[in-house]
């Protein structure tokens, strides 16, 4: 490794020595290059005294290119010299010492004394990583994407189904996007997300557009150079925007209103006269998640998670919020099975609660139950469906309730096929007294209607009960065994429960409807049951 070191730094040293040779004035942005590569190479070999010397050097060459140091006689005779020390330096990498690292120190004190000390806010920029070659970069790739954002808008209200632009402008966010520091500059990172969901969206977008849509799409989009511009010359002025400006706030508005007016997808009878109904192709039923999918899906929702709870202000806060929206749209429209039906049922749930605004302004605990649907997921390639599925209708049930919606426990329940039996309606009450003697002995629920076979899906079973009306829970009434209930237990012949004839056809149809979106244990369990409906269907009613 010292051998290694001793080449690289050696080559970059000789470059160094040409360039403060030379009869014209060196070009400053070349020497913090090369100084900033020797101190990374002397850093990755452990040689931590020549990385400062390094350092050193290149805050003289950054002082010479940002103005604060002249380039005359005396400091290329101290430039020569100091690229001379560092020389020394490397040669005796191999057998440092104590006085070599004072050497060292010293050297990158004076170095950078002779650089000048930078203004407060370069200093500040400079501690992120960023430099004034990187502040400038900012700007100059921010006023190219505000540039084709511009002549996208304009040609957005002309045509809002146009493309051409959109591409442009993907083009254009790239060199961004690749920048280390992005993060560190909010709310950059949060413009260039919003902006590529909105062209993603608009890409997805066919048809005719609703009247006025071209106007907000223009709108966004010229919002979005104003914004992106605006923070740019921030960076390069002050090394941070401001996360809070009117501009973003501006363009987080209009984002949010965009994105809740997405055209509707429109009949194709409202298109054209249908000569001929054709028959739907089996190929374009959605598949059934697989085990990889929801794992991934799950470590999606808990970066989500994280994301939302960083948000170091309250525009991100809500920006990011309704990005997840799209994500939550797409979960929505995942395939068939017990799983995939769940996490349906807590895709909607968490776009509702976005929409309602409760994702914004409880934003720690929809994060919190955010991120726990992302550990079910994620761990759901070693567990069973069943376990999964009820977990997952608890995720649900805990966002609904966090605007204090009352929850139908209905829409929570497994898509688990019922039995072939008919089900008895419940007697309606008739006084208060009967009500108290009903619920005190709960009937067990039908099989299938719960969403897990243990104490989750009995409490749930109760809270419907409760919702139908049965009344509060009595011990004594339990205990009792429900006498004096004026003959009403009297046993029912289990076969007057039965499907018979056209009823037991009609329900045969309704599983067939049902096995089309089932697999698994759940289509396994549908077969049978259309076998025992096969007898009775021969018998009359």
């Amino acid at each position: 490794m010292t051998d290694f070191f001793a080449l690289e730094a050696g080559e970059y040293l000789d470059r160094l020595d040409g360039l403060l040779q030379a009869p014209a004035t060196p070009p400053a942005d070349e020497l913090v290059r090369l100084a900033r590569a020797l101190r990374g190479s002397a850093l990755m070999a452990s040689q931590q005294p020549i990385a400062r010397a390094a350092m050193g050097f290149e805050a003289l060459a950054r002082g010479l290119r940002e103005g604060r140091r002249q380039w005359d006689t005396a400091t290329k005779q101290l430039a020569t010299r100091a690229v001379d020390d560092i020389k020394i330096f490397v040669r005796n990498a191999g057998k440092w010492s104590d006085a070599d690292t004072a050497k060292a120190e010293a050297l990158a004190s004076q170095l950078e004394q002779l650089g000048g000390r930078p203004s407060a806010q370069v200093r500040a920029a400079e501690a992120m990583g960023l430099d004034a070659g990187a502040r400038a970069f900012v700007a100059r790739e921010g006023a190219a994407i505000a540039s084709a954002l511009d002549r996208a808008g304009r040609a957005l209200r002309t045509n809002p189904l146009v493309h051409d632009p959109l591409q442009q402008v993907l083009k254009a966010i790239q060199p961004l996007r690749g920048l280390a520091a992005l993060n560190d500059l909010p709310p950059l990172p949060d413009l260039l997300e919003g902006i590529e969901r909105a062209i993603g969206e608009l890409n997805r977008t066919t048809g005719n557009a609703p009247p006025g849509w071209g106007d907000l799409v223009a709108e966004l989009f010229q919002m979005a150079a104003t914004s992106i511009a605006h923070a740019a010359r921030e960076v390069a002025e002050r090394g941070r925007p401001d996360p809070e400006s009117a501009e973003f706030r501006r363009f987080a508005g209009l984002l949010v209103k965009f994105m809740d007016s997405e055209p509707d997808v429109v009949p194709i009878e409202t298109l054209g006269t249908i000569v001929r109904r054709g028959t739907a192709a089996s190929a374009t039923r959605p598949a059934t998640l697989g085990r990889v999918e929801l794992v991934s899906h799950g470590e999606h929702l808990r970066q989500a998670a994280d994301s939302l709870e960083r948000a170091p202000s309250a525009t991100q806060r809500e920006l990011r919020a309704h990005t997840l929206a799209g994500t939550f749209r797409v979960l929505g429209a995942a395939g068939g099975g017990p799983v995939a039906e769940r996490v349906a049922e807590f895709a909607q749930a968490a776009r509702e609660a976005v929409s309602s605004g409760i994702a914004v302004n409880q934003a720690t605990l929809f994060a919190a139950e955010l991120r726990k649907a992302g550990e079910v997921l994620s761990a759901s390639g070693s567990g069973d469906e069943t376990s999964t599925a009820a977990a997952l209708a608890a995720v649900t049930l805990a966002i609904r309730r966090l605007g204090g919606e009352a929850v139908p426990i209905e829409s929570l329940m497994a898509s688990a096929p019922a039995p072939a039996v008919r089900p008895a309606p419940p007697p309606p009450p008739s006084t208060p007294a009967d009500r108290a003697r009903r619920s005190a002995v709960v009937p067990a629920p039908p099989i299938g209607t719960e969403s897990a076979t243990d104490i989750a899906g009995s409490w749930m079973r109760y809270q419907q009960l409760v919702a139908g009306g049965v009344g509060p829970a009595s011990l004594e009434e339990l205990i009792s065994g429900g006498r004096g209930n004026g003959g009403s237990n009297e046993a029912v012949d289990i076969r007057t429960l039965l499907y018979k004839g056209a009823s037991a056809q009609h329900r045969a149809q309704e599983l067939r409807d049902a096995a089309k979106r089932a697999s698994g244990e759940t289509l396994r369990a549908i077969i049978d049951e259309v076998c025992d409906l096969v007898v009775l269907a021969i018998e009359p009613e």
